[in-house]
């Protein structure tokens, strides 16, 4: 019988209520020092090198949230072929996964049970091995933590987390975590029926915990997704299909990428060789670039060109 007497629909109050308490706050050092040494790895996985082929036979929970074919096959045959991932992008991961240390580490002075930090789940399926972190247990329910802009942090916080605008497979990872629990001991005693996300607004510091349970993919859709990755990993780029086709932009007659599409490495290359050697074209909205494959009439925004990357 579980001892929790914390609720994680708690988590986001209680955490303001302990930074914003006059009272002085006894804090483990030890607890501290715990979260510290999680930080300083993040600091170094922050200056590891990318663009390396991924080591076929091995594929991380995160792999199969992406429904993308096309990015499977690029990510582990070709990834020289994908944009460089930039100084400021990797700054920007950075301070993401330190905010969402951050949180659990607040949450578990407040007095919630925060257990199971970066436990490793793997298992064995077809000769892959298929791994991946989970991010805490937080009073006996599976909870994934993600650092998002402000746009994103209000859809999620208004709409939820579901299958029509989960656009970067966040259910997929959870559902792998949730079905091969069996994998890692540490999470025995976990909460069957309930798993949830603690979201953090990283501009404004808001936090919002999103429970999730019908909108999880089953045990043989992601058996489904590994099958697929795993099939379009070790064939040929011909046999490797897209998950997405470009969408009309407005009454211009324009057509643009989805944001799908739009934030994948290997938007370029991928559609300069199936769009008649045209490939992109970049303009610079106010609210987010936007990526065209075909102009039939000429956005009234600044175009972004390869300068504009660095």
């Amino acid at each position: 019988m579980s001892t929790v007497s914390k609720r994680i629909q708690d988590v986001p109050e209680d955490v303001y209520e302990l930074l914003d308490s006059s009272q002085e706050h006894g804090h483990s050092a030890e607890l501290a020092a715990e979260y510290a040494m999680r930080i300083g790895g993040e600091f170094a996985k922050a200056t590891m090198k990318r663009n390396k082929p991924r080591e076929k036979g091995k594929m991380w929970a995160s792999d199969i949230g992406k429904p993308c074919m096309r990015y499977h096959y690029f990510n582990f045959n070709a990834p020289e072929k994908g944009e460089k991932l930039m100084g400021h992008t990797k700054f920007k991961f950075l301070y993401g996964n330190i905010l969402e240390e951050a949180a659990l580490y607040f949450a578990e002075e407040a007095g919630h049970e925060v257990r199971g930090q970066q436990a490793r789940l793997e298992v064995d399926l077809w000769g892959w091995k298929v791994s991946g972190r989970i991010d805490a247990i937080v009073d006996d329910v599976l909870m994934d933590v993600k650092s998002a802009s402000v746009y994103s942090f209000n859809k999620y916080r208004k709409e939820g987390v579901t299958r029509a605008n989960d656009t970067f497979g966040y259910l997929y990872q959870l559902a792998f975590y949730k079905e091969f629990s069996y994998a890692n001991p540490d999470m025995a005693g976990v909460d069957e029926e309930q798993q949830a996300f603690l979201f953090i607004d990283k501009q404004n510091g808001h936090l919002c915990v999103i429970e999730v349970q019908d909108e999880l993919p089953s045990k043989d859709e992601l058996l489904e997704r590994i099958g697929q990755i795993i099939k379009s990993a070790t064939g040929a780029e011909r046999d490797a299909p897209r998950a997405y086709s470009p969408e009309p932009y407005g009454k211009s007659g324009n057509m643009a990428l989805g944001i799908g599409c739009s934030y994948c490495a290997y938007k370029e290359h991928c559609w300069r060789d199936s769009n008649g050697g045209k490939g992109l074209r970049g303009f610079a909205y106010n609210h987010k670039p936007v990526w065209f494959t075909d102009v039939a009439r000429e956005p009234k925004v600044p175009e972004i060109t390869g300068d504009d990357n660095e």
